[in-house]
């Protein structure tokens, strides 16, 4: 006779046993939730500005306006080729990922610049040449100061010099301060003489800037006015600069540029630099006929990358640097510019309409809210933290990106935050949904939540996916203000995903967790109870009136085999 152990191994199969998926700890997503909410708000704290306002776009705060008058080399009108390229190009050094609000118009022939706030230098600072050249330094000398003139004269003279005498001026600029790459000695003897006859001054116009042959010596200041310089011909030009991006030397902590070279300049810079540092060559980094910086070469650079840093009497500072690196990341403009002075603009909608768009939003969440509230009750209540906690995500995110990518945020960003907060809400719905869904099959909220997440996850990525394409999309596609939308709807559609994995569902599980909570008439689940229950009732009661019948059926049977 067999035992009951013995029967029950020879029952049990050979391969192991699966073991039930362990779900992770709820605890776990909502401590990772909140250890980044905790890392944003330090970066607010502890890395720039320690303020937690947002930067606003020109429609809100207002702005600067700066008008920029081409200048061609011949005096001709630009063409419009020449403005719209000129265009593209400051868009991207002001607007690269399109969200810092700007603005750049093409007036005639001038550029109209709008930045947000009231830094009129940096809308200036854009109408930059930025024809990058590389060059040795065949002579150095202190600049000679220069007699004063009267103020702003060549300012004004510059802004108010028609194209024609503009064309003149660079034409006699390039006779005395430069000479052929091929002269001699003695040819260069003018040049020299011309250094000691320079005005450096920081007030001074140069009729050259950004008009100089790169093939021919130049006679140059540097951007501190300290020192003038004879350079001779380029040997790298700045058209070969596939990368730039501004940080700080390791070893002395000073803000540099770091340059990466493309095609032959890649390769030429390694082998210059291997040649020229047992002789200490000094080489110059000119940007628009200025010397930025003129180091001396003191060993072999590989890898086709150099670094730029200031002078020691004008040194770099970090705002200085990413400007440099800004305009040398996307190429030199067709033309020069002068820049009018900076006039203020107002805001196109101003404060009350800032006001009214952030009330429309918070009237839209209390009406989620007293409805979750007053239908989901328990879970209206973690629909309210969830959102909370979501709303200070985004906006912490919001100003830590207006700090590094000069983000701004205008009323089209508000309204894509608007949608993506309630697209959050709808999320929520479709959980709260898939668990009554389980609920009403006859299972208790304990046992609901886990099945119900398990469905209602899948639905909740592909809403969020589709979202997402969709606001990908519109910023690929879109200009202005539009690419505006889309990004904070990319970014409210992120955080939809983050928080509803990291903070709803754990929340949920330690709510179906509680005696307390999980009783019908806290959670609000007490109708979908009481459909499980009747439907219990109802199965029961068929379950019984199929088993009378049977029963009816198999006794008449029974007795027709008796009368037989």
């Amino acid at each position: 006779m067999t035992s009951p152990r013995s029967t029950a191994k020879a029952d049990k199969p050979a391969g192991k046993r699966s073991r039930p998926s362990r779900e992770i700890p709820p605890w776990r997503p909502l401590v990772a939730f909140l250890a980044l909410l905790a890392v944003v708000y330090g970066l607010i704290y502890f890395t720039g500005p320690q303020t937690l306002e947002p930067k606003l776009g020109i429609d809100l705060q207002g702005g600067t306006r700066v008008t920029l008058t081409a200048r061609t080399e011949d005096g001709k009108e630009p063409t419009r080729q020449q403005l719209d390229q000129a265009k593209q190009i400051i868009e991207q050094r002001v607007n690269g990922l399109g969200v810092s609000g700007s603005e750049v118009v093409v007036t005639g022939n001038n550029l109209v610049i709008t930045v947000p706030g009231e830094d009129g230098a940096q809308a200036k600072s854009l109408s930059q040449t930025a024809r990058l050249y590389v060059r040795p330094v065949v002579g150095a000398t202190a600049a000679t100061p220069q007699p004063p003139k009267p103020e702003n004269q060549d300012e004004n003279q510059a802004n108010a010099m028609p194209t024609e005498v503009a064309a003149a001026a660079i034409a006699e600029q390039r006779k005395i301060r430069q000479a052929p790459g091929d002269a001699k000695q003695e040819q260069l003897v003018p040049l020299q003489e011309q250094m000691a006859k320079m005005d450096c001054s920081p007030t001074a116009n140069d009729p050259l800037r950004g008009n100089d042959l790169p093939d021919q010596y130049l006679v140059a200041c540097s951007t501190d006015g300290k020192e003038v310089y004879l350079l001779g011909p380029q040997i790298i030009d700045g058209r070969d600069i596939k990368d730039a991006s501004a940080g700080t030397d390791p070893q002395t902590g000073e803000w540099v540029v770091t340059l990466e070279f493309k095609g032959k300049a890649a390769d030429f810079w390694p082998k210059y630099t291997a040649q020229e540092a047992p002789n200490r060559t000094q080489t110059a980094f000119t940007l628009d006929s200025a010397v930025v910086s003129a180091p001396a070469i003191n060993e072999p650079i590989p890898g086709g990358q150099t670094r730029i840093s200031g002078s020691s009497a004008d040194p770099f500072t970090e705002k200085s640097s990413n400007e440099l690196a800004n305009v040398l990341k996307y190429g030199s403009l067709p033309l020069s510019f002068n820049a009018s002075d900076a006039e203020t603009v107002s805001a196109t909608l101003g404060l009350s309409s800032l006001k009214a768009g952030l009330l429309a939003g918070a009237i839209g969440l209390v009406a989620v809210l007293i409805y979750a509230l007053a239908y989901y009750r328990m879970l209206g209540i973690l629909t309210m933290l969830s959102l909370v906690l979501a709303g200070a995500m985004v906006y912490g995110i919001i100003v830590l990106l207006g700090r590094w990518i000069g983000f701004t945020l205008d009323l089209a960003g508000i309204a894509g935050l608007i949608i993506g907060i309630g697209m959050t809400a709808d999320s929520f719905v479709v959980y709260f949904e898939r668990i009554k869904d389980e609920m009403r099959e006859g299972r208790s909220f304990r046992s609901a939540v886990p099945r119900g997440w398990a469905s209602a996850r899948r639905t909740i990525w592909s809403g969020n996916a589709v979202s997402f394409i969709a606001a990908a999309v519109i910023y690929i596609l879109a200009i202005g203000e539009v690419r505006g939308f889309a990004f904070t709807l990319g970014l409210t559609t992120i955080l939809d995903v983050m928080v509803v994995f990291l903070v709803t569902h754990p929340l949920v599980v330690y709510a179906s967790r509680s005696s307390f909570l999980s009783k019908p008439s806290v959670n609000g689940l007490g109708a979908v109870s009481e459909v499980a229950r009747e439907r219990k009732v109802a199965a029961r009661r068929q379950a019984e009136a199929a088993g009378v019948e049977a029963a009816r059926v198999d006794a008449s049977t029974s007795e027709k085999g008796t009368v037989r």
